[in-house]
């Protein structure tokens, strides 16, 4: 069975109410302390996924972890 994150779930089916395979598999508390679930995400590899089951790596397929551009002043 083909488990997604959270954002390749929004990918595939929408953005509107729709939440990955990994939600709830670690706690609030787990994702505060800075631990990561790995997990193998059918849509950006092998990775690492907060309680709410978003991917939170910046090296998966996707680049979902990556920090979005500073904005220069």
């Amino acid at each position: 069975m083909a488990d997604f994150c959270t954002q390749c779930t929004a990918d595939l089916l929408g953005e509107e109410g729709h939440s990955g395979d990994f939600v709830g598999l670690s706690t609030a508390q787990e994702t505060a302390a800075g631990r990561y679930l790995p997990v193998l995400c059918e849509g950006c590899g092998y990775t690492q996924v907060d309680h709410t089951g978003r991917c939170v790596s910046s090296d998966c397929i996707k680049r979902h972890g990556k920090s979005p551009p500073k904005e220069s002043t």
